[in-house]
């Protein structure tokens, strides 16, 4: 059985993100920008918490998502890493990533 109930596609995904978007700003420090991969965990983990993406949906491939998003894939690596580590992204070597709520 598959750990995930839905997938996210790339576009999907790409477009959620660029809607809720303040534009890599620094919502504490204003004029400050918040690293590429810091903005994308950021807007993912907003996204989990307000339900527009359901928990244990699985994501888009790293290769996917940076080509969707005109990043590269170390920051999407990043940014998944940091999901991680949060506790908002679960993965397995060739089964994917997939949504996760921390405990």
């Amino acid at each position: 059985m598959s750990p995930w109930t839905s997938a996210v596609g790339a576009t999907q995904l790409a477009r959620l993100l660029r809607s809720q978007s303040e534009g890599g700003r620094d919502p504490g420090v204003p004029g400050r920008r918040v690293p590429a991969y810091r903005a994308l965990a950021d807007g993912v983990r907003l996204l989990v918490c307000e339900g527009r993406i359901p928990v244990a949906a699985r994501i888009p491939a790293e290769r996917e998502l940076a080509a969707a998003l005109a990043l590269s894939r170390t920051t999407v690596a990043s940014a998944y890493e940091t999901l991680r580590g949060e506790g908002f992204l679960e993965s397995r070597r060739g089964a994917g990533s997939w949504t996760a709520v921390p405990a």
